[in-house]
């Protein structure tokens, strides 16, 4: 079942030579692990560049959402597979 969410989040990255890289976030007082970044794009909103990560955990997908303008997270989908 997809959701569209559209909440802030806490993430926390890596930094490595080349990209950033999402490990794991923070929602509400759920805490997931991320074990695959499925895919990564960036696009531009307005003037602000967003940098959008399609990821997964142990039983779910999310869509995550970096705004470099504000430099906050944002949860933009769950998808809780069946």
């Amino acid at each position: 079942m997809l959701e569209d969410i559209n909440e802030q989040i806490d993430v926390l990255v890596a930094f490595t030579r080349k990209t950033v890289v999402p490990l794991s976030f923070t929602w509400g007082t759920k805490k997931f692990s991320i074990k695959k970044v499925n895919i990564k794009y960036s696009r531009r909103i307005g003037q602000t560049l967003h940098h959008i990560y399609a990821v997964s955990s142990i039983n779910a997908y999310f869509k995550i959402n970096f705004n470099t303008e504000n430099n906050k997270w944002m949860l933009e989908e769950v998808y809780y597979g069946t």
